[in-house]
């Protein structure tokens, strides 16, 4: 898709008419004189973020103007041009959303996982995508991007991998840029201990992790990553992804040659896992 594929009156809708208008296109992409982007399945919608049709866009919506929010109030706030990256764009949810704020053109979506591309693709969702590889490098240039975010990526990742990209994602941020991520919560590793033994699919493959909670809470007490490998293969191997409860001194320690982080905001009645906001340095 092009920039000229949103019009002037779109663009200039306040967030809350971009919203009616995205939950309009779950029922059909033709609105408002604008073809959008489809829709997954919804199966393939739950499998990526445990919801599907109106509800997802509107847990998205959320963290969508958060993020304005904070990025305006840090001095960057997000306007036609402005480059943005979505780390870790699964389906496209959050491509569809900043379509609006910044164009197509400086629009950018990235995942390690190819089928989610080819999704992101044959939906036609904004933006341009690109692939990344485990231990490689994003592929953009040095302080490149105003903003990137990642939802529900870091929540997977253990030490190494965590460490690798967010030393990417500052290498391509540039100097006063944000950098706004979901983490899980210390209370997440209750949600795990007080599964039922009978948990099937995601919620059973963490239930497996329940004896060792104690343990967890210990490492994240003493600043380390409580991590949870999955029984995973390939791109989803235990050793490179699982559920990761982060810290946020292990976020100081690790984090702080690169960045100030302005806000940690844990509410569970806002979002189910906690919000980080960080500025470049």
């Amino acid at each position: 898709m092009s920039d000229q594929d949103l019009p002037p009156a779109i663009r200039a809708l306040d967030d809350r008419a971009w919203l009616d208008l995205l939950l309009k296109s779950v029922v059909s992409r033709d609105v408002a004189g604008t073809t959008f982007p489809a829709f997954p399945d919804p199966e393939t919608q739950r499998s990526f973020v445990g919801a599907d049709g109106a509800a997802t866009l509107h847990e998205a919506f959320s963290f969508y103007t958060l993020l304005k929010d904070r990025a305006a109030a840090l001095g960057r706030p997000l306007a036609h041009g402005t480059n943005f990256l979505d780390f870790g764009c699964g389906w496209g949810r959050y491509l569809r959303f900043f379509w609006k704020d910044v164009g197509a053109a400086a629009l950018h979506g990235c995942d390690i996982w190819p089928p989610a591309l080819d999704l992101c693709r044959s939906l036609g969702v904004p933006g341009n995508l690109d692939r990344l590889y485990h231990w490689g490098r994003l592929p953009y240039a040095d302080a490149s991007m105003d903003i990137v975010m990642a939802y529900s990526v870091f929540t997977h990742l253990p030490e190494k991998p965590h460490r690798h990209w967010v030393a990417e994602i500052a290498r391509v941020l540039r100097p006063g840029g944000i950098f706004v991520l979901t983490l899980e919560p210390r209370r997440f590793l209750d949600f795990v201990e007080a599964l039922p033994v009978d948990a099937t699919g995601w919620e059973g493959d963490l239930r497996r992790h329940a004896p060792r909670i104690p343990l967890l809470r210990q490492r994240f007490d003493q600043g380390e990553i409580a991590f949870m490998p999955s029984g995973g293969t390939g791109d989803f191997d235990g050793a490179l992804y699982g559920d990761a409860v982060v810290p946020p001194a292990f976020i100081d320690r690790h984090w702080s040659e690169w960045f100030t982080v302005t806000e940690y905001l844990d509410e569970p009645g806002q979002f189910f896992q906690a919000v980080l906001v960080a500025q470049r340095r």
